[in-house]
């Protein structure tokens, strides 16, 4: 698989646990209503739940950080794209922090390794324009 196929892949199940998170959320508010929108809450928690590890990661994200630590092409290949991309669903910072971990830690080819620098060029930039717009709060108090 290529890095552009990666990409499409993380873009579009992306979107696809967004929208079943929002399923989970719409149901939830009517779930006292009747049995049937109980149901219909219960439904899309289980959907929800029964596709998010294999849409929130290429070749499924339980297990991906191991798969990344090895070397397995698909994993890292998916986890830089993963980062470049960085995705926006229920969890998905959480797994940007631990991909961004184990890949300091990977095997990674030449090409990958400029991608990955400039990755975490664009992290550190973003951490400290969050410094400081957090002291120009607090000195504005």
């Amino acid at each position: 698989m290529h890095t552009d196929e990666i990409k499409q892949m993380i873009a579009k199940n992306s979107s696809e646990i967004a929208r079943l998170h929002s399923a989970v959320h719409q149901t939830w508010r009517h779930r006292e209503e009747s049995p049937d929108a109980r149901k219909a809450w219960t439904d899309a928690a289980q959907a929800f739940s029964n596709r998010y590890d294999s849409l929130a990661f290429p070749g499924g994200y339980e297990g991906a950080l191991d798969r990344i630590l090895a070397g397995d092409p698909l994993a890292v290949e998916a986890g830089i794209c993963f980062l470049e991309l960085r995705p926006y669903f229920h969890r998905s910072g959480y797994m940007f922090k631990d991909i961004l971990r184990k890949l300091r830690k990977a095997p990674l080819s030449a090409q990958q390794q400029a991608r990955f620098k400039q990755i975490e060029t664009s992290v550190t930039k973003w951490r400290e324009n969050k410094t400081a717009q957090f002291a120009r709060n607090c000195d504005a108090d």
